[in-house]
């Protein structure tokens, strides 16, 4: 991966009125890819969605977090 990203928050309306918030990595050309080195990348409350992604791929709580403290992301 090239360091030349943003890291950038979206959020969109679902149809039941929840929100869902992503936290992604803007190449700036076109290319996003769900990131964060801090939390989850992909969350909504209501829907109970809570999912991990480093570099666009997506895993586990555990191994996001063994990723994380071995790359510092």
């Amino acid at each position: 991966m090239g360091t030349n990203y943003k890291v950038v928050k979206y959020s969109r309306e679902e149809e039941d009125g929840s929100k869902t918030n992503i936290t992604a990595m803007d190449y700036g050309d076109g290319v996003f890819k769900a990131h964060n080195a801090k939390g989850p990348a992909v969350t909504n409350k209501k829907m109970e969605i809570v999912e991990y992604y480093i570099y666009g791929v997506k895993m586990s709580k555990d191994d996001w977090s063994k990723k994380v403290k071995a790359k510092g992301c």
